[in-house]
């Protein structure tokens, strides 16, 4: 489904679209529980679009295009919601691997939630996922699941130490935002993976896209 009028992007939605045996709906349309949204994350109060789709379609990838690499509006999309942002140009690259994999968000359960009441900071580490090893922590009331893996050199993050939101890692000393991902100090030259969570069914579970 898109909320684009982006030639370029209307062009590869299509493309996709067809080579996965898919149908495009625009703007307008009738589209009951859809595989995948599109969203111009430049039109005015494109967020608030965004957080408004994704309570609505909580099942759905929700995908997010910008013109060019903008950090503060690329972030700003993935915390509302946003599952992918990327250039106008790779929109239909991306769409296309996403449809031919399935099409849809998966869930990949954690920890139970009963195993973590009351507690704060490293909540577990979860060595086996789909995604390689991941951190769950709670910072400021809010659970979070991190990459356990510093980009410097492949150190174990939640053997490091932990101070309030920010991690250390415990070979180098790179240090990260829990509660984001962001790197905050190298000598890593990049953010780790923050993947989203929801609570369902009594566990913390892991959305997965690929």
């Amino acid at each position: 489904m898109l909320f684009t009028a982006d030639p370029v992007v209307v062009r590869g939605a299509r493309a996709a679209a067809e080579a996965a045996d898919a149908v495009v709906v625009s703007t307008g349309e009738e589209c009951n529980d859809p595989a995948m949204i599109v969203v111009d994350l430049e039109q005015p109060d494109a967020m608030d679009h965004v957080r408004s789709l994704r309570s609505a379609n909580p099942d759905t990838i929700l995908v997010g295009h910008l013109s060019r690499p903008e950090q503060e509006r690329w972030v700003a999309a993935e915390r509302a919601g946003c599952d992918l942002v990327a250039n106008r140009g790779s929109v239909g690259r991306q769409l296309k691997r996403l449809l031919l994999e399935g099409g849809r968000r998966r869930r990949f359960p954690l920890v139970d939630e009963a195993d973590i009441a009351g507690r704060l900071g490293l909540l577990a580490r979860v060595e086996q996922t789909p995604v390689g090893a991941v951190g769950v922590y709670r910072v400021d009331g809010r659970v979070t699941a991190i990459e356990d893996r510093c980009p410097h050199a492949g150190g174990e993050l939640s053997a490091g130490k932990l101070d309030q939101c920010v991690l250390t890692c415990p070979l180098h000393g790179s240090q990260f935002h829990v509660g984001t991902g962001e790197r905050l100090r190298g000598p890593a030259d990049r953010d780790v993976t923050l993947y989203e969570v929801v609570h369902e069914q009594g566990r913390v579970q892991l959305i997965r896209t690929n």
